[in-house]
């Protein structure tokens, strides 16, 4: 076995190539398989299906040799190719090998945390992995991918909070730009509301970028306040509103900006900088800032999270079962900072209902007590990509009882919108 995978060996090659694969998902066990028993990858398959204009999501599959079939999301936007590469690269290490731990994939493939650390694309795709086999081995147990992974800590519960992202639903569609006014996010926030969301986020500092010419706030930020206010002013004041600031701001652009977030009652300040890049300046931002500071949705593994809440780098940490090792080192993240610092863990969603379902199935898992995140109204054909199809209702998102994930891609979606391939 390779002692790491260096993503310059990667086959880029030619283009995808359409496979049809037999697979199941399992729907009911014989009395001899555990939760234990081990998922070896025979199979790989990748597909995708378009969203809306230069959105796609994508998915990965893999099979094992009763067929038994075990489903991830990777949507990781103009990465989201190398990741599929890097994934097959992966898989092809480990195929035939009984995996018992998804948890030991990184050790079975010579990566090391610093390395995933480092680099998002294997990151991403050993998360994918990750949460495919680990749907696989719970479907293989006749459980719940919850109940396995809530294991001994009692009953959890069959559906979880969300909040409503309205960003997506306001990015470009395939007809071009779309209305990006105070008033569409006014329209946008109160819709969500009424829709049942207790707590809506917006990402509004379309202007910003810096360095910026002036000191202080930044007079780009006037159009992203005016959205933020606009906002507020529909959802009224018993509604929490938060905002994502996608890293546009440095330190003291931040820092002026900060109070006026607080006057227009925002409930959390999300990556005002880098978490990577600016590690320094944002644990200076959080520390005087009167309000939350979240961030870090692209880090990997347990103990970078933990880093980030110990040196209060930032209040809250946003792990991505795309990115953050899957909703197995989800749970180890939040049971870990849950316990240490109650309200420290968020989920973070933002792609399709794959990614959302792992995550809501470890939200419940480690008793998350902040909501999840779910991108609402990007387009209205969501819920029927999976199968059965996604059930959100009043804010809350209803997790289906069957064994794993509870649902698997709708393939005659799949087959009529988007593409099957195998690298």
């Amino acid at each position: 076995m390779s002692s790491r995978i260096p993503i310059s060996t990667l086959n880029t090659g030619s283009g995808p190539r359409d496979s049809k694969p037999e697979s199941k998902r399992l729907e009911s066990i014989g009395p001899n398989l555990t939760s234990t028993e081990p998922f070896t990858v025979t199979q790989i398959v990748f597909s995708s299906i378009p969203v809306r204009a230069d959105t796609h999501w994508y998915f990965v599959e893999v099979s094992d040799p009763d067929g038994v079939t075990g489903v991830a999301e990777f949507t990781h936007g103009e990465q989201s190719m190398a990741t599929s590469r890097a994934m097959a690269e992966m898989a092809d290490e480990i195929r035939g090998e009984p995996i018992e731990d998804e948890a030991s994939l990184p050790a079975m493939l010579g990566l090391s945390v610093a390395l995933l650390q480092g680099d998002r694309v294997l990151a991403a795709a050993v998360s994918g992995l990750r949460s495919a086999i680990l749907d696989g081995q719970a479907q293989r147990a006749g459980v719940s991918l919850r109940e396995m992974l809530a294991a001994d800590e009692g009953q959890v519960p069959d559906s979880v909070e969300l909040y409503a992202n309205i960003n997506r639903s306001m990015l470009p569609d395939d007809n071009g730009p779309v209305d990006r006014s105070p008033q569409a996010f006014a329209e946008m926030a109160g819709r969500a509301v009424e829709d049942g969301f207790h707590t809506i986020k917006c990402a509004p500092f379309d202007e910003c970028r810096a360095p910026f010419d002036s000191r202080g706030l930044p007079p780009e930020a006037a159009a992203g306040l005016a959205r933020i206010a606009a906002a507020r002013e529909a959802i009224g004041p018993d509604v929490t509103l938060l905002v994502d600031c996608h890293s546009r701001f440095d330190l003291e652009s931040a820092l002026a900006l900060e109070p006026e977030l607080a006057a227009r009652g925002v409930g959390w300040f999300e990556e005002p900088v880098s978490y990577r890049e600016s590690r320094s300046e944002l644990a200076r931002i959080t520390d005087a800032a009167s309000m939350p500071v979240a961030g870090a949705e692209t880090a990997y593994g347990v103990e970078l999270f933990e880093s980030l809440i110990a040196d209060r780098v930032v209040d809250v940490v946003m792990p991505d079962a795309k990115y953050c090792g899957g909703p197995g080192e989800a749970v180890r993240i939040g049971r870990s900072l849950e316990k240490l610092r109650p309200g420290s863990v968020s989920m973070h969603s933002p792609s399709g209902p794959i990614s959302l379902l792992a995550s809501a199935h470890a939200t419940a898992a480690f008793a998350g007590s902040r909501p999840l995140e779910h991108a609402i109204n990007e387009v209205d054909w969501r819920a029927t990509t999976i199968d059965p199809a996604e059930h959100v209702h009043d804010g809350r998102l209803y997790l289906p009882s069957g064994p794993g994930l509870g649902a698997g891609l709708n393939q005659s979606l799949i087959s009529k919108s988007g593409r099957r391939w195998t690298i």
